[in-house]
């Protein structure tokens, strides 16, 4: 089979990213042709079925840079659609068989913003043509039904995309991401462990709450950094990815916040940690959760995460209703540090339900879909 993928870049610490390299290897390795078009892939290790195509950008500035990537990849893979079973896109992008969400619907993530936000905030959203455009693409690729599959990441997604662009359900596939099961382990804390805490100056019995995730505006590291601040007792967080920390920085006090930048060893972050938070809000599912889980690290998140969908309250972990609750984020970090019990107990939940996410289901349910596809379209 040959499949062609749509993805603008490769970052290593980009979660769609790392999630779009990880299948791309996973379907080389299967022994089909894999023909990536981006502006910059730059993802290892190679594979000789893997094949790139640079597509032609100005990337400048990201108006430009998505608005020629679509019309680009457009014209490409029209000229060459004969030679691919399935295109398929992890972009905002015009031409492709299946449509995967992973980045959600942008008309949500703005609606969620909006509400957060003051009148610097809304006039910033209303005035930034990247938002018209990234708006323009989604209706298009929904309204114009430019697509025969879309993949949503989460039941959240799905029903984003059927309340904002009335897609029908019989459209919309949910195929939850997979995780690296040998990567992120609870093993990795007798190797690991050590090193980090040293490396950042952590104390053995310093509690470490650990977020990652690049974009710290909409993945909530304001409201996580908040929640530590009431903590009565001493909490360590390390924030491990690329976003702004000006803004963050008059609201640490007492806790200690560490700034560890993106890193391509993240699975020792996770080894070094006792739980992991994420308040954000929206967010399409986010493989860090599912990474924080496979390490053995309760996960605390919010019901504008697709991944909540998963979590069992009290089990594997906490969802909270809203990022800006901090009250009761930090009541939830205040439990597991009350009780070594309940957080082992939770740990151990957490690995057996990331269990059930391993890549080769994943992969599984993919090829489930391509069949489907290419029978539709050998019928027409």
């Amino acid at each position: 089979m040959n499949v062609a993928i749509l993805r603008k870049k490769y970052t290593f610490h980009g979660g769609a990213e790392g999630f779009s390299s990880s299948f791309i290897g996973n379907l080389a390795r299967a022994g089909h042709g894999i023909h990536i078009f981006a502006i910059r892939w730059e993802s290892d290790p190679a594979h000789a079925n893997i094949h790139f195509h640079r597509v032609p950008a100005i990337r400048a500035i990201s108006f430009l840079r998505d608005l020629t990537f679509a019309l680009s990849s457009l014209y490409l893979l029209k000229k060459q659609r004969e030679r691919f079973d399935i295109i398929q896109s992890h972009d905002k992008t015009l031409f492709q068989d299946i449509y995967r969400a992973g980045d959600g619907c942008h008309i949500e993530w703005l609606r969620q913003r909006w509400q957060r936000t003051g009148a610097a905030g809304k006039a910033s959203i209303a005035l930034n043509p990247w938002h018209w455009l990234i708006l323009a693409l989604e209706r298009s690729i929904f309204k114009g039904r430019r697509f025969r599959k879309v993949i949503a990441i989460s039941e959240m997604v799905k029903g984003d995309i059927m309340r904002n662009y009335g897609i029908p359900p019989s459209d919309i596939e949910v195929i939850y991401n997979g995780v690296d099961l040998a990567k992120f382990t609870p093993a990795s804390r007798d190797r690991f462990r050590r090193e980090i805490r040293d490396r950042h100056g952590i104390a053995e019995d310093e509690f470490v709450v650990l977020f990652v995730g690049s974009g710290f505006e909409r993945k909530g590291v304001k409201y996580l950094i908040e929640a530590v601040e009431s903590v009565p007792g001493p909490v360590t967080v390390m924030i491990v990815g690329k976003g702004s920390e000006k803004t963050l920085r008059p609201l640490i006090r007492r806790q200690k916040v560490i700034y560890c930048g993106p890193r391509k060893d993240v699975e020792k972050y996770y080894a070094a940690s006792d739980i992991f938070v994420f308040p954000t809000m929206y967010e399409p599912f986010g493989n860090v959760h599912l990474e924080a889980l496979a390490s053995g690290l309760p996960v605390i998140t919010t019901a504008q995460s697709g991944a909540a969908e998963i979590i069992e309250e009290g089990v594997q972990g906490f969802v909270v209703p809203q990022p800006e609750d901090v009250a009761a984020i930090a009541g939830k970090i205040e439990e597991l540090m009350a009780s070594r019990d309940k957080l082992l107990s939770m740990a151990a939940r957490a690995r057996l339900l990331a269990e059930e996410f391993t890549f080769e289901r994943h992969m599984g349910k993919i090829r489930e879909l391509y069949d489907e596809v290419i029978a539709e379209k050998d019928s027409e």
